[in-house]
């Protein structure tokens, strides 16, 4: 078993290499790297979530959203958690303290945001637009309810799951 202190964590790994290059984008993701590690991690938890959704939702119905939602929502907070552990906060806390923190805080995002939303722009606002990618179509309340899950689990990551103990 490794000691904390044995090896680097995969944000300082990132982080040496790029502190290595000479080139002005290395010194940019430097710089900025939480932010846009989290942007990056977040576009790629907001696919997982989209995909498995727009999956169900083609086998359960749209008028089921609620349903596609629920293993969308689970799998989309294990990618992430797993992903701001490791590459966004670099954290060393308690795993499953955090976890318990992240899954709580994420849950409690998605309830207002993607259940909230969700049932608001389609049950009450009757929007029901789907935008075409070509092999599949996704809700345009499915993305706009991301929108606001992205910011609001940035917030609650940062000041309630992966705190500074330093």
């Amino acid at each position: 078993m490794r000691k904390k202190g044995n090896f680097m964590r995969n944000k300082h790994k990132i982080l040496n290499w790029l502190s290595e290059r000479q080139g002005k984008t290395a010194k940019f993701i430097y710089r900025f790297y939480e932010p846009l590690s989290y942007l990056f991690f977040g576009v790629l938890t907001t696919l997982v979530n989209v995909a498995v959704y727009t999956v169900l939702e083609m086998i359960f119905g749209q008028e089921n959203w609620y349903i596609s939602n629920l293993p969308a929502i689970f799998l989309a907070i294990l990618f992430a958690y797993i992903t701001n552990r490791s590459f966004v906060f670099d954290s060393t806390g308690n795993f499953w303290t955090e976890m318990y923190r992240f899954f709580s805080a994420r849950i409690f995002i998605s309830l207002i945001c993607e259940y909230g939303m969700t049932y608001i722009l389609f049950n009450v606002l009757n929007i029901d637009f789907k935008i075409n990618f070509g092999l599949f179509s996704v809700s345009l309340f499915k993305i706009l309810s991301q929108i606001f899950v992205i910011v609001g689990n940035y917030v609650a990551s940062k000041l309630f799951v992966f705190r500074s103990t330093k």
